[in-house]
């Protein structure tokens, strides 16, 4: 059936002022995490490894083995019961040697499962190259393969897992805090509006601090010579300050999965959307072929289908939704699921609206 929807004057969403605390939305320039690397094995599997087709896997114990004075072949080896694996971790900035990591372990080859294996020492690397922790320890999955006589029970991922604790920081990353005295904070999502808030939230709060607003997501404080003794107390002042936030008008659509997110001042301007149902069936229709009385051939069964396609529609007065004023974005889902449309042909409906002009949002597809 068709639907008309009728959206008159241009709407606004009511927002209320959102404040947040600085740490909330920004981070120091130099405080983040790294991401580390490591190659290993997992061992003790019940027949679920890589097998014998793994080159790879089959040097990999030939060479774990070379190292305790056991010399063997690759082509003698058989790896059932072994599977090469990658290993990723994250440090903080802040971790210093001794601290435990988790760690995440993904099969590479042709193992079906990790389940009730043991990482041997697996060095992680860091993208100079250098080692910066040493993983080791038993695999939780968090699931199960059964595999017998043809028939497969499986439940989660097998064939990737995790490590609680299960690395140890060999190595510290250092992090300065400020570079000539001057502290550098990243937003992070850029925006020159929520800039300009810090920066007088700032200078409101603490005085005649020294602020200066680089960019859209950059902003500098110079640390004051009576705080550079105590900088940490300084840096949880400046993170403890709330700040008003500009919301960006955004419309985020899954059309995988049929999910939709909004938020922030969406306007939507006068437009009439047209909506159709269409409706298709196909239905198998099997019929016996035969030759005439006095023809050649032979009987048979020939199978075919019949494909039904229903897009007619009347529109009449209750076809028709005005909008009042005022009204917001989730109204406006409302009425499409008042009006059975589903997520997919709602996303579909946004697209339009927003190719037409009709909604002044940024939209992003994922």
């Amino acid at each position: 059936m068709k639907k008309f929807i009728l959206l008159a004057m241009i709407l606004s969403m009511s927002m209320a002022v959102i404040t947040t605390r600085i740490k909330d939305i920004c981070r120091l320039e130099n405080v983040r995490e790294n991401q580390l690397i490591g190659y290993g094995l997992v061992v003790g599997l019940a027949g679920t490894g890589d097998g014998t087709s793994n080159k790879a896997t089959l040097q990999g114990i030939s060479n774990m083995l070379a190292n305790f004075g056991v010399q063997i072949d690759p082509i003698n080896l058989n790896a059932n019961n072994v599977a090469a694996v990658m290993v990723t971790a994250k440090i903080g900035p802040f971790n210093v040697t001794g601290d435990l990591l988790d760690v995440d372990v993904s099969s590479i080859a042709k193992a079906k499962s990790l389940r009730g294996g043991i990482l041997l020492m697996t060095p992680l690397k860091g993208a100079n190259g250098k080692v910066y922790g040493v993983a080791q320890g038993a695999v939780s999955l968090g699931g199960f393969l059964v595999d017998s006589k043809g028939s497969q029970q499986s439940k989660n991922h097998t064939t990737s897992g995790r490590i609680p604790n299960g690395a140890s920081v060999e190595r510290s990353i250092q992090t300065p805090l400020d570079q000539s005295g001057v502290l550098t904070w990243v937003l992070d999502q850029d925006d020159f509006g929520t800039i300009d808030n810090i920066h007088r939230a700032i200078v409101k709060k603490m005085g005649n601090v020294s602020v200066s607003a680089l960019n859209g997501s950059k902003f500098q404080v110079t640390v004051p010579e009576n705080s550079k003794s105590d900088e940490v107390g300084f840096i949880a002042q400046i993170e403890g300050i709330n700040v008003e936030t500009n919301e960006t008008a955004k419309i985020v659509l899954n059309e995988k999965t049929g999910s939709i997110v909004m938020g922030g001042p969406i306007r939507i301007a006068p437009v009439i959307v047209a909506y159709e149902g269409l409706n298709v069936s196909i239905r198998n229709v099997d019929e016996i072929s035969q030759p005439n009385a006095f023809g050649q051939g032979q009987t048979s069964l020939v199978q075919g289908s019949i494909i039904n396609v229903d897009n007619r529609g009347t529109a009449n007065h209750d076809d028709f939704k005005a909008i009042a004023a005022e009204t917001t974005i989730q109204d406006l889902v409302k009425v499409l699921n008042g009006l059975n449309v589903g997520p997919q042909n709602t996303i579909t409906i946004l697209q339009l609206m927003k190719e037409a002009g009709a909604i002044k949002a940024k939209m992003e597809i994922i």
